[in-house]
């Protein structure tokens, strides 16, 4: 992988950024089901036309969605998300879930471990203790 340059690591903030924020996340989700105008992103997600149109206007310059008009019966703007963006929100929530579930796998597996010495005499109920507490803090971090 090479080191991006100025603006690949622009567009890349940008990304994160969106994908950082619940509500631009509760956009993509509502844009994911069906195609809809601001004023029905507005009402749905109870704030302000301005702070929507604020959300979809910073996915609009990247191209994660689209918006196209339709002027019967008047004029209105639906937004709605082209295959490659839908792509890459499929493929990032599969990597989350990917990442999630090895991270499950991974501290129960140390626990058991850390079990296992405990039961051999290789640790003492102390130390097993301690280690218990900050696996099973963790653990449920990764328990939806």
């Amino acid at each position: 992988m090479q080191t991006p340059n100025l603006e690949e690591t622009k567009l890349v903030d940008t990304i994160f950024s969106i994908f950082k924020d619940i509500t631009r996340r509760k956009i993509l989700s509502m844009l994911l089901e069906i195609n809809r105008t601001a004023d029905e992103i507005t009402k749905e997600l109870g704030i302000s036309r301005p702070a929507v149109e604020k959300h979809l206007k910073m996915m609009l310059d990247i191209g994660l969605i689209e918006r196209r008009a339709e002027t019967y019966p008047t004029m209105k703007y639906f937004y709605s998300i082209p295959e490659p963006g839908k792509e890459l929100i499929s493929n990032l929530y599969d990597d989350i879930e990917t990442f999630v579930s090895s991270m499950r796998d991974e501290y129960t597996r140390r626990l058991d471990q850390e079990e296992q010495k405990f039961i051999l005499g290789m640790s003492s109920k102390e130390h097993y203790d301690a280690i218990k507490v900050v696996h099973e803090k963790i653990l449920k971090k990764y328990m939806f």
